[in-house]
């Protein structure tokens, strides 16, 4: 039988396979926003198996858990680490058809080299050998994160977390960059000059982006962020609509990012161009990503990339890539023809996890093996012309080099 995780997995077509092996497969990854420790990584911390590094913190994985009636007990409560992961061994065949099922072969075969599906029946073996390797050279917290080709995380911080993990990284000889990102959901009035002098820390510790949670676009204390934001030169990202407020009963089982949380309604667009328009006629409108979880939302935001501009800047906004409930292959393909339509898809930034685990870097060998696939079709159909200088450059900027100028500023190469 073929191995599920193969050379060409989602790679129909022979322009797929030229772009993917021939451009993005080798390049490094950028990961802008991602929710890894960095205290793990300032540690070189070293996990005692696989369930802490894979399972214990992943969201998406608890959802998929719950669905299929999986006991809280083996999710969030007092389970063993052994008890979690059969659990999640048990729940994997019935993933079937949900990008958990590619992103669980893929994590198994890229750190582990294990290309048997995990199941009931394999989950022994694999319990094993992960365990093995996860206490050999190589598989700590810096050690896996060096394995994806990692060039650059920014992690996501709240501004009373203590920055000292990113101070002792930026004097290690850890050849991965490590960035805090400054994450503010509480838009109750702060304490501006508190609020400063935290921006002014990170800063400091060479922060380039910041991120908010909303659901709407009227708080004048999100106007103060962003001009601070812009004065700064940060990358503002506003991740959009997701309902958090569901399950009472999970929220208080499993704390404030349990995977319980739904798509909310549609982006208020007359407020959010109010809110960017308001900073832009201030003359301090930052680079901005839209993250939009209704998916509803793609085309409205992809044109909107094209409402507020700068001289000189590509791309000032951004129809952030498609997150949450839109990271399977069939939302990263509604996000790129609505951008490619509506926008220009060569200023796009590409990928990035929104992760807790390092495992997770995967993601982007997932969105780049649908990204040459999409432009793979579009070449042998006749969309796109047979230029490969002019594809290739494409992908590289997709993959790497628009995400490298905009988060490191050190254009566009790769």
């Amino acid at each position: 039988m073929k191995e599920f995780i193969h050379e060409d997995f989602l790679l129909k077509g022979s322009v797929a396979r030229r772009l993917y092996h021939g451009i993005a497969e080798g390049l490094p990854i950028i990961d802008f926003h991602n929710h890894i420790d960095a205290r793990d990584l300032a540690d070189d911390r070293t996990f005692d198996n696989i369930t802490g590094v894979w399972i214990a913190n992943d969201p998406y994985k608890h959802r998929a858990m719950r669905i299929a009636g999986v006991p809280e007990r083996l999710i969030t409560g007092d389970a063993t680490d052994r008890e979690r992961f059969d659990a999640w061994a048990a729940t994997v065949p019935q993933t079937l058809g949900n990008p958990l099922f590619h992103w669980t072969a893929l994590e198994l075969k890229r750190y582990f080299g294990i290309s048997e599906l995990l199941s009931p029946e394999s989950a022994d073996h694999i319990w094993e050998k992960c365990n093995a390797m996860l206490h050999a050279d190589g598989y700590s917290a810096r050690g896996l994160i060096a394995r994806a080709n990692v060039e650059c995380l920014c992690t996501s911080d709240r501004p009373a977390d203590d920055l000292g993990a990113h101070a002792r990284l930026a004097r290690s000889d850890f050849g991965s960059r490590v960035l805090p990102s400054l994450r503010v959901d509480d838009l109750t009035a702060p304490d501006r000059v508190t609020m400063v002098a935290t921006m002014d820390a990170f800063d400091k510790m060479g922060c380039r982006l910041a991120d908010h949670a909303i659901l709407g676009f009227e708080s004048e204390t999100l106007q103060f962020f962003g001009r601070e934001y812009a004065r700064r030169n940060w990358i503002m990202q506003l991740h959009i609509g997701a309902r958090r407020q569901t399950s009472t009963r999970l929220r208080g089982l499993a704390g404030p990012a349990g995977g319980y949380a739904t798509i909310g309604n549609s982006c208020d667009i007359p407020r959010l161009c109010g809110f960017l328009d308001e900073l832009e006629r201030e003359g301090c409108l930052p680079r901005t990503v839209l993250y939009p979880v209704n998916p509803a939302d793609y085309e409205a935001l992809a044109t909107l990339t094209g409402s507020f501009a700068e001289d000189g800047v590509r791309g000032k906004i951004q129809l952030g890539p498609a997150w949450w409930y839109n990271d399977h292959a069939l939302g990263i393909r509604h996000h790129l023809d609505a951008l490619a339509n509506h926008g220009l898809l060569s200023t796009f930034i590409g990928m990035t996890t929104d992760s807790r685990s390092p495992l997770s870097m995967v993601r982007h060998e997932y969105f780049r093996r649908v990204l040459c696939d999409w432009l793979g079709e579009r070449v042998e159909r006749g969309e796109m012309p047979e230029d490969e200088r002019m594809v290739d450059d494409l992908v590289r900027g997709i993959a790497l080099g628009n995400a490298r100028e905009w988060v490191l500023g050190a254009g566009a190469g790769g």
